[in-house]
This record gives C-alpha cells, structure tokens and sequence, in this order.
C-alpha cells in the first residue's frame, strides 16, 4: 500500500520555466507560472539520490557503479522520451498534477489548494470601475454561455505532426478564460453550477496576477553554454506571493523516502525549498476538497486518461494537466474547449521530453456516449500526473 505526501516547492526568490511558448516577438522570454510534471519528476528524483550520496552533482546524474542502490531508491526508467515502456520510478509511485498551496510559513496547516480555471469560466466585469491597476473591475464569475455544437473524430492532440487541423474543431469564442486561481469554494460551487445564470464562488485575493509576481529582467543569449555578445533579451520572471508555493501529492511505496531539502528547477536553475509532509486524509482540507480527493488515491488516475474507453452521459471533463498521447483521435467527444496548443519541440537530433502537441491543463471536453482514444495512449504520463481529467 502506497504513502500519500503533500511535497511543496517554496521559491526563495523569481523563478523561470521555460516552456515552448517562452519566447515571444521582440526577444522577450516568458517564463511559464507552473512547472512541468517532468521537471517535478526529475527534481525528486534527483533529491532522492542526492539524499543518499548516489547522485553526481557535477554531471547531474547517478554515479557509476551504484546502479543497484539507484535503481532501488528512483527505478530504471531512463525517461528519455514520454512514450518509453519503462515506467520504473522505484519509490516514487504516483504524481499527482501540480496546484498551489496557501499555507502560512512554518505552519503545519494548509489553508487552501488552487487550481487554474476551466475554460469555460469567465469573468464579468463592472462597467465603468477600473481596479487599483487600471483593468477592468471583476464583479463575479461565471460559466461560458454557448450553444452546443457536435463535431466528428475531434483530433485533439497528435505527435510529432502538424496541428493546424486541430484548431479548426477547437470552440472558439471572444470571452477569455478568468485569469484565476479556484480554491476549495470555487472548484465546489463549480461541482454544483449548471447554468451560466449559477453562482460561482469568487475571492478577489485569487486573481492570478495577485500571486504571480511578475519581475522582468534583462538576459543574454547562449550557445553551446557560452553567451553571445550583443544577444540581449528581457526574461519575464515570476515570483510567488506569500504563503504561496507549489505542491503535488506523491505516492511512495514507503514513509520518509524524501526530505527537506533546498532544490534547483528548471533549466535556469531556480532555488526552491522542497518540504514534504504526510497527507491526512481526514482533515477537511484533503477529504472535502472535490479536487485534491481525487488524487489520494494510489489507484485513482482521474475520470479519463485514454488507456480505456468510458460511457458519459452528458458530461464535461476539465483536464487538470496537460494531455499527451501518441498520434492518436478521440472517439465520441461532443465538441471541446481549447485555450491554446503545445507544440512539438526538439533540440539538435534529440527530442526533449515534452516534445509532444498536447492539450493543455484548464481544457474542457464535452462528452456524451462511449469516449474513446483511437491509438496508443502511453504508460508514463498518466503515472507522473499527465492525462488526469476530472468529470463534472
């Protein structure tokens, strides 16, 4: 029986996460606000193996001739590309998607978890009031109001092809997705809202730009590890507000796998405090949140992730991370609500981790019969916290 921890990630000071959609018109970077579920793998296991002397910090890897202990402690799975067959984390069993967590500093008790909107949440705004940063004032939110529209072998995602075919089965509309972060009220009165004429719960203090911090700064361009005279850009920093961090669930196989530690993530190397801590799921915090309950199970992997077919009646499915699969169609989906796509993405030869098109977390598919994935869905993704749909 696997042991379920809260792991937080605290950030010392600005972070970066480059992402695909990092660099802008104008040589201006863009750090992504959440880490990857790769990145997330990769830091724990890394800090597993640094805890125990087997990890070559210099290298960033494990050190020769410990393959035994390493296998042991973080499993053999070389995770070159998302589609190996060898999902062997060793002690790590399970991730969860990445949220937010609001806790006070060096308090045992988590306030809230957070999570982005749906895409089919939007603001509506007062007329005429500004806020204290000049856009316009938010009154309350609501659900999208728009008529049902059914489309065939909806193509969502696909590998290492061209996507401009997705975007025309995508539901395009003028009203942004809420900039927003719904903690426990919202993503309860979101589980009960039918109707966009149905309350939503709404904290001011959880607008995105309220706890993520932009902080500009100038960069230089580097090749082969040497920067480039002249290869100026501005890099588009993030901090986190107080009492926030980042937080996944993890599934050990048994207690005190990991410990605190400081950490480095992403390729720009920010500082974090890392800090684990054993879920009690009997508090109200895990037990009644509609989704952070759904990831204390060892075995529950969300309402979809394509490696079986299921029956919906009339429902709609957030994803809470982003979806990846091998080329691949979905079968039996109503229409969906897309903000953007990932791209594919390789450097030199070698393809990175995420090179794959996916659909990205705060999507929402409309279901209503069999829901199938025509092609392979893969082993890795689901089990680091990719593919993790909810039904609502």
């Amino acid at each position: 029986m696997s042991v379920p921890y809260l792991i937080t990630f605290t950030p010392y000071s600005r972070f970066y996460f480059g992402t695909l959609q990092s660099f802008g018109e104008g040589f201006y970077a863009v750090s992504s606000m959440f880490p990857t579920q790769t990145t997330i793998l990769g830091a724990l296991r890394a800090t597993i193996l640094d805890q125990h002397n087997l990890l070559d910090l210099k290298l960033r890897k494990p050190k020769d001739g410990k393959d035994a202990e390493v296998s042991e402690l973080t499993g053999t799975s070389k995770m070159i590309d998302l589609a190996d067959t060898d999902d062997n984390f060793g002690k790590i069993e399970k991730i969860s998607p990445v949220f937010l967590v609001r806790q006070e500093p060096d308090s045992d008790c988590v306030e809230d978890f957070l999570f982005p909107m749906p895409a089919d949440v939007i603001y509506e705004y007062l007329k005429y009031d500004k806020d204290e940063d000049g856009d316009p004032k938010v009154k309350q939110l609501k659900l999208l109001d728009f008529p049902d529209k059914k489309i065939e072998d909806v193509k969502v995602y696909s590998r290492n092809e061209d996507n401009n075919a997705i975007f025309s089965h995508d539901k395009r509309i003028k009203d942004n997705t809420a900039d927003y972060l719904g903690g426990i009220e919202f993503w309860d009165s979101y589980s009960k809202c039918k109707s966009p004429k149905d309350t939503l719960k709404y904290h001011p203090s959880y607008q995105t730009k309220k706890i993520f911090i932009s902080d500009s700064q100038p960069g230089i361009a580097r090749e082969k590890r040497t920067t480039k005279d002249g290869h100026y850009y501005t890099k588009n920093d993030f901090r986190l507000a107080s009492n926030y961090s980042f937080g996944v669930i993890v599934h050990f196989s048994e207690d005190n796998v990991i410990q605190k530690d400081d950490i480095i993530l992403g390729g720009e190397k920010s500082l974090f405090c890392l800090t684990p801590k054993p879920v009690n799921n009997k508090t109200y915090i895990y037990k009644d949140h509609p989704v952070i309950k759904r990831f204390l199970g060892e075995k529950d992997f969300g309402d979809f992730d394509g490696s079986e077919e299921k029956t919906f009646t009339k429902n709609k499915l957030v994803a809470f991370s982003p979806f990846i699969a091998n080329d691949a169609n979905f079968k039996g989906l109503k229409f969906a609500l897309i903000n953007e796509m990932y791209s594919f993405r390789s450097i030199g030869e070698k393809q990175k981790s995420d090179s794959f098109s996916a659909i990205p977390y705060g999507s929402v598919l409309f279901a209503d019969g069999t829901l199938k994935l025509n092609g392979d869905s893969l082993k890795i993704p689901s089990k680091i916290g990719y593919n993790f749909f909810i039904s609502f």
